[in-house]
């Protein structure tokens, strides 16, 4: 079998000869890398360990919850909330050229309490009112008293009554 084989690679000229040696190269090329990838494995990353913090001084300023509505100590919550909260939702009371004040529903607080809430907009605010999107104050002029909106703001909401708004989106 070799021999006929030998002899039909003779019989090609010399730039078929070139061709199937470097296809043959090439494949012994290819099953050499696939050993070595197959036995060769790279080591496995160090998993990432995220300290929490234990204490509310460890917490960065724009993270660390307000005071407002938290349980007494010795009170138990109505429901346990997340230390950070970046949204919430209310009814708008009064519209003022930089701010809305609006009744929000009390879920960025620990008691629940729906409590009048001071919005503060930049000029990075955007308000979405159900049909287009606005830039900055904008977005003022296409919101009315009585709007049903929610919010997502920059900061940690939680316990706070005035803070800065991110988006503003209209129901």
């Amino acid at each position: 079998m070799f021999k006929s084989l030998r002899n039909k690679i003779q019989s090609l000229n010399e730039n078929q000869q070139n061709i199937l040696t470097i296809i043959l190269v090439l494949i012994n090329v290819g099953i050499v890398i696939f050993w070595i990838s197959f036995w060769v494995r790279p080591s496995k990353p160090a998993p990432v360990v995220v300290q929490k913090p234990t204490q509310v001084g460890e917490i960065p300023e724009q993270l660390r919850p307000g005071e407002i509505g938290e349980v007494v100590a010795g009170e138990k919550p109505l429901i346990e909330l997340p230390i950070t909260i970046f949204n919430t939702s209310g009814v708008i009371k009064e519209i003022q050229k930089d701010r809305l004040i609006i009744l929000g529903e009390g879920t960025n607080f620990s008691d629940q309490k729906a409590r009048e809430l001071t919005l503060l907009f930049s000029e990075s605010t955007t308000t979405f009112d159900g049909k287009e999107l606005y830039q900055g104050f904008a977005g003022l002029k296409y919101l009315r008293v009585g709007d049903l909106i929610t919010l997502q703001a920059t900061e940690n909401i939680r316990g706070k009554t005035q803070f800065f708004v991110d988006r503003v989106n209209k129901l």
